[in-house]
C-alpha cells in the first residue's frame, strides 16, 4: 500500500511539553530584589515564556511556579536520531538590557523521550560573577 509523504512526515514529528522548575544557586551579590528566567529557543532568538519574579536570598533564588514549554522535534528518518533543539535560559533582573545575571543552554533533544523527571544542574555562562 502507498503512503503519501505527508503521513510519513507526521510519523517523524514529536511534540513534548516540559514542566520547568528553576532554582539558581551560587549567585553573585546582586543589588536587586527580583530575578526572572526567560526561555529562549535557539532558532527563534526571542523569549517564548518568562517566569514570575523570584526573590534572591543569600546567594540563591527559587521560583515557586513552574514554566511550561512545548518543544517540537523531528526524527531523522534514516538514522532515527532526534534533531537538536537548543534552548537558552536567561536569568536577569528584568529592568534593562544590562540586567543579565547569567545564561545556560540545553539541548531538549536529549530529553525528548524521557519518561521520568530529571534534575539538571548547569553552571551559568556569561555571568557577572
Amino acid at each position: 500500500m502507498f503512503r503519501s509523504a505527508r503521513w510519513r512526515g507526521e510519523k517523524n514529528k514529536i511534540k513534548t511539553v516540559f514542566k520547568l522548575q528553576f532554582h539558581a544557586t551560587q549567585l553573585p551579590q546582586l543589588n536587586t530584589n527580583a530575578l526572572v528566567v526567560s526561555v529562549v529557543p535557539g532558532d527563534v532568538g526571542k523569549a517564548t515564556v518568562s517566569s514570575e519574579k523570584g526573590i534572591p536570598r543569600e546567594g540563591s533564588c527559587r521560583w515557586d511556579y513552574p514554566v511550561y514549554e512545548t518543544v517540537k522535534y523531528i526524527r531523522d528518518v534514516k538514522t532515527g536520531k532526534i534533531n537538536e533543539r537548543i534552548y537558552h535560559f536567561v536569568v536577569s533582573t528584568g529592568s534593562s538590557k544590562n540586567s543579565l545575571v547569567g545564561e545556560v543552554s540545553i539541548d531538549f533533544a536529549d530529553y525528548a523521550e524521557a519518561t521520568k523527571t530529571s534534575t539538571v544542574s548547569i553552571p551559568f555562562k556569561n555571568s557577572k560573577n
